[in-house]
């Protein structure tokens, strides 16, 4: 039956996952913004730009509006795909939306030019935190400096030798179990080893350089003596007590190219002797240990197959092989060439033989690129004769049957509108609507008033860099696009989208700069609801009472106040109720600066708290039923997935129980301490 259910679901839904990233702020960056942005506190659901229930831009907007209930686009064009596009609709007085506030929207700074404000100027060239007066800070640059080399020698194959730890440790040093006993945990997959300890021993058992020797090499224990390891340590905490300095860390040790492959991932309580002399580097004093896991892969899990589906493709070799970098200092940047990482991709059967094809956006100035997968799993290059081969900007796709004639359509953002495309078979494609919905970051399809066809809902994301808007403000934002909701009126006529979203109740905080959404059935109720992940603060939750919505996010419990850039559900306890897991940004910056007092100082405790939730990382919901959910992601231990981008459950072991999978990071730039 529950299969049955399921089953049922993905008939009616189509969701498009796009991989993307975000900017790397810097702890200094983060805080400029932080102080720009947060201004005087306002009431709850008011957007600093204006009303929030606002659905659409104003009207003398270059991008133009669309009537709302009236079809978006006009009437389908003839099936020869070089007619001339169909004429857009014109917002008329009567359908017009309501006006904005006369209130300019706040200013971002631009990453390609002079900033664009004297504000943000002035925050933006705090760069250095001890003329800054961040004291906390600079600790945590010197200790962080003493922690990197430790990591760098115990990364070192061979025996370790205990000299190069004469300049790193205070002469009364103490630490506890480096390496503490754990418990294998059970009910893991075959192909994995995992043992952890959640409260080792207090108790500092090991004195001295002498002591540390020993320490560190029962930590070394856990690998092989040949093994080279990669390390790394993420502080999330500095707290100054005169001459002594605590900081706590995530230690992060794994093997590079070894097999079996084994990681280790610790929480150390690190104690400092600071020197009055600020060129001396802080000795440590004492290591306790929080948390110890660890884990063996005794195969590999996955084989990277990129250059084997790739083999021989031209399109790949001259142009996906290149960084973006490449192609910035060759291509005009009014072209829509983006440095970060937002162009997303689509997969669904293009041909009709049963194998996903693989649909690639690209930054403006390159082709978007439609390859198609052969029975031997290698790809190859059909976009010019598909017709999809589009130069502009565009940042999402979705194949999806949205005529219900069994093959897979594409619709496809090239900003600022929607192309909508009919599979005519054999993966050819002819544009059948060209909607005008601006700044779409992410694509989703469901039969959300169960009429029989799918409808889109599209999530709009205006860049700062590129608009010159502040989120505001930056931790609970509502000044950002609004999504749009586009009912499939497919028929007789031809194909036909109506702008729903002020009729179907989703222009209700609806300008809170989304990054993704996904429908699910989470209430049982036989129709579909729908979660939105927010960057810049509260999310959304949906829920459908025939084809009419409400945001219940609050009283479910779901707002998760963060920097929301992906969402999933799945049954991860196995109790018959679909849970939530939604992708954030964890900052170890975050978390350090917004718990010192010193930190927005002023401002009220849920402000404050705002703040510091917006650093902590991915969150996992359980659903209790009943429109309620529990919290239970620090319990799971699923926050930290660093700066990460649509997660989802996917069972990848086959032992019955949803995995989660997290990709995370963004662009990597010259210096690597930026993340």
């Amino acid at each position: 039956m529950e299969q049955g259910r399921r089953a049922n679901r993905l008939e009616r839904m189509e969701s498009s996952e796009t991989g993307r990233g975000r900017g790397a702020l810097s702890v200094v960056l983060g805080v400029a913004l932080a102080l720009a942005a947060c201004g005087p506190e306002r009431d709850e659901g008011t957007s600093a730009a204006g009303d929030a229930s606002a659905t659409r831009s104003d009207a003398s907007s270059a991008n133009g509006s669309a009537r709302t209930g009236e079809p978006i686009a006009g009437s389908e064009p003839a099936k020869d795909s070089a007619v001339e596009p169909p004429q857009l609709a014109e917002t008329t007085p009567a359908s017009a939306p309501a006006a904005q506030s006369s209130d300019p929207l706040g200013v971002a700074p631009s990453p390609h030019g002079e900033l664009r404000s004297p504000e943000m100027a002035e925050k933006f060239a705090r760069r250095d935190a001890a003329v800054d007066g961040w004291s906390s800070e600079v600790l945590n640059e010197s200790t962080g400096s003493q922690l990197k080399a430790l990591g760098m020698w115990l990364g070192k194959p061979g025996a370790l030798e205990g000299a190069p730890l004469r300049g790193l440790l205070a002469e009364e040093f103490a630490c506890t179990e480096l390496r503490p006993a754990c418990e294998a945990v059970e009910g893991v997959s075959a192909a994995l080893k995992v043992a952890r300890n959640d409260a080792p021993a207090k108790e500092r058992v090991h004195v001295g350089a002498a002591g540390a020797l020993e320490a560190l090499r029962r930590l070394r224990g856990a690998f092989g003596a040949d093994d080279v390891l990669a390390s790394q340590f993420k502080t999330i905490s500095v707290e100054e007590r005169g001459e002594v300095a605590v900081t706590r860390s995530y230690v992060f040790l794994k093997t590079l190219g070894a097999a079996p492959a084994r990681q280790v991932h610790a929480t150390w309580r690190c104690e400092w002797r600071v020197a009055p002399d600020a060129k001396t580097p802080p000795k440590l004093a004492s290591v306790e240990v929080e948390a110890h896991e660890e884990s063996e892969a005794r195969t590999a899990l996955f084989e990277e197959a990129t250059g084997a589906v790739f083999a021989g493709v031209k399109s790949f070799d001259e142009q996906l092989a290149f960084s973006l970098e490449h192609f910035a200092a060759r291509i005009e940047r009014s072209l829509g060439m983006s440095l970060i990482g937002h162009e997303g991709l689509a997969l669904g059967d293009a041909d009709g033989d049963g194998f996903d094809d693989l649909y690639i956006c690209q930054p403006g100035g390159l082709p978007n690129r439609l390859y198609l997968r052969a029975s031997d799993g290698k790809l190859r290059d059909t976009s010019r004769e598909a017709g999809v081969d589009f130069l502009d900007g565009s940042r999402g796709a979705l194949f999806v049957d949205l005529d219900n004639d069994g093959d897979q359509d594409l619709v496809v953002d090239v900003d600022p509108r929607l192309l909508v495309l009919e599979n005519t078979g054999g993966a050819r494609f002819v544009e059948r609507a060209r909607l005008e919905v601006s700044s779409t970051t992410s694509i989703s399809a469901a039969d959300y008033d169960a009429d029989g066809d799918l409808d889109l809902y599209c999530c709009g994301y205006i860049l700062p860099d590129q608009a010159h808007v502040t989120p505001l403000p930056y931790h609970d934002a509502n000044n950002g696009r609004p999504n749009t909701l586009l009912r499939n009126d497919f028929g007789p006529d031809g194909w036909s989208f109506v702008d729903a979203t002020a009729e179907s109740g989703l222009d209700h905080n609806n300008r809170r700069f989304s990054f993704a959404a996904s429908w699910e059935d989470f209430d049982d109720d036989g129709d579909l609801d729908l979660y939105v992940a927010n960057d810049f603060g509260r999310n959304n939750l949906y829920r459908n009472d025939g084809g009419r919505f409400r945001d219940i996010a609050e009283q479910a419990g779901v707002e998760d106040m963060a920097a929301g850039m992906g969402v999933s559900w799945g049954d991860y306890d196995r109790d018959g109720k679909l849970d939530l897991y939604v992708s954030n940004m964890f900052s170890s910056a975050g978390e350090r600066v917004t718990y010192q007092r010193r930190f927005l100082d002023g401002v009220s405790e849920a402000t404050l708290g705002g703040f510091k939730r917006h650093a902590r990382g991915n969150s996992l919901f359980r659903n209790l039923g009943g429109g309620a959910f529990e919290d239970v992601s620090e319990r799971a231990g699923v926050t930290m997935g660093r700066w990460a981008w649509g997660a989802i459950f996917a069972e990848l072991d086959n032992d019955g129980w949803p995995d989660v999978f997290v990709p995370n990071g963004f662009v990597t730039g010259e210096d690597p301490e930026d993340l």
